[in-house]
């Protein structure tokens, strides 16, 4: 604690020699991208750069295309609401070494987006980040998706994406110098057509991606202190410690939620496991038509690849090396509820938020389940403390039961992620170490 007053407090924590600016970059190769395309962007160079002001802007045109069957009846699409939806995989080199690949990135947004979003939060994306258009009033309403009689046509809508999972979203220190990495390149691969909710099979809904541009902030501190402080330490041996959360991701398909489905993590740190299943798209319809509640603008407007509930599962649990986590198993919403906030270190937090207003669109529209193996603080700092799988890889297990009434028994497709903190270590030269 300082012994100064607050009010002096400019005049002893100066900056000399300081200067923020925002650049723009443009994207390699062709400024255009499609469904199923890769965008590739370079950060820049020797450069202290702030990833958390990363941003991604463009425009999007869907459109829909198939063959009229003669039945004069409208055909109808519906992208993800949330822009994120479209981003399958998000990985990125430093050097060219692969410092983090996340797959199932869409998926993985969407259950963290669902489980701590407030709702400040999700007010404030229906501007940028949202598939939506203006109703009366002003009000949001659903993106326009009706296409008659299979006509070519199109929609257009403009986002900008700030939000990051993965390195950009949580590496610590967030500010970094490009200098001391070489080359760090963000790919960015497209999700195809399989992320549209659509009436029926003939139906072809596809997007194109222009105008596009990323964005984020470059300092500058002229006055040689940062620059004699990173050599001086660089020069001692010690490397530089850049810790962040990293996702594994692993997939399953089952006829029930009759789950005992096995995967193997090997990290220094695995923090958290999350279980997200979907109903598969065959018997998503009839699943949600009894859990929808227009009550909330998302399960009113989103499709129903990005919603997920319990398909008729209960009795939830992770085990890890022949260890129960947690220990016991509960057929109880509420105690999976409660598991899940309690992961993410909002149970009794009365600033914390959610999307689901009920249990019925916890089950039935935006269930995720989580459990946390972690030491967690009120603060920011960053802890290695989840378990240690390094050198034999922990051999995973995410066990679940059928016969639970909410969320609708149906075929699924189950997506595991885990949670691991990884770190890059870097030392003179530019010579990197990826510690997983």
């Amino acid at each position: 604690m300082s012994v100064y007053p607050r009010n002096l407090s400019t005049f002893l924590n100066r900056l000399s020699g300081y200067n923020k600016n925002n650049v723009k970059m443009n994207v390699l190769g062709a400024s255009t991208a499609n469904t199923g395309d890769t965008i590739q962007v370079d950060l820049p160079t020797n450069s202290i750069v702030d990833l958390s002001s990363l941003a991604w802007s463009f425009k999007i045109l869907y459109s829909l295309s198939g063959t009229d069957n003669g039945a004069g009846a409208d055909d109808t699409y519906s992208p993800p609401i949330n822009c994120e939806g479209l981003i399958s995989r998000l990985a990125i080199e430093v050097n060219g070494q692969t410092l983090c690949n996340l797959t199932n990135y869409n998926h993985l947004f969407h259950a963290l987006l669902y489980v701590s979003a407030t709702e400040d939060y999700q007010r404030q994306r229906m501007v940028a980040q949202s598939n939506t258009g203006t109703g009366a009033g002003g009000s949001a309403v659903a993106f326009d998706n009706t296409l008659a009689n299979f006509a070519e046509a199109a929609r257009t809508q403009e986002h900008v994406i700030d939000s990051w999972v993965g390195f950009l979203g949580s590496a610590k220190p967030n500010f970094i110098d490009t200098s001391l990495l070489g080359n760090v390149r963000i790919t960015i691969t497209l999700a195809g057509s399989e992320i549209f909710s659509k009436s029926n099979a003939r139906a072809t809904p596809s997007y194109a991606i222009s105008e596009q541009h990323f964005s984020m902030d470059v300092v500058s501190i002229s006055d040689g202190i940062y620059d004699a402080m990173v050599d001086q330490m660089l020069a001692s041996g010690a490397p530089l410690e850049i810790p962040f959360k990293n996702y594994f991701s692993f997939t399953d398909s089952r006829q029930t939620m009759d789950h005992s489905f096995n995967f193997h993590v090997a990290s220094q740190s695995i923090d958290r496991l999350w279980a997200v299943p979907r109903g598969t798209r065959g018997d998503e319809a009839a699943g949600l038509t009894a859990t929808a509640n227009p009550v909330h603008p998302i399960v009113g407007n989103d499709n129903q690849i990005f919603r997920y509930r319990t398909c008729g599962g209960q009795n939830f649990q992770f085990q890890v090396n022949n260890t129960l986590y947690p220990n016991w198993s509960t057929p109880k919403a509420q105690d999976w509820w409660q598991h899940t906030k309690l992961a993410v270190g909002d149970q009794g937090n009365m600033l914390s938020g959610s999307y689901p207003q009920s249990m019925v669109h916890y089950t039935g529209n935006f269930f995720v389940y989580a459990c946390s193996l972690e030491h967690q603080t009120d603060g920011d700092e960053r802890f290695v403390s989840g378990i240690d799988t390094r050198g034999a890889a922990a051999s995973c297990m995410f066990k679940s039961g059928p016969g639970h009434a909410l969320g609708g028994a149906a075929p699924n497709d189950l997506f595991i992620f885990a949670e691991c903190t990884s770190s890059l270590r870097i030392m003179a030269n530019k010579v990197l170490e990826i510690v997983q």
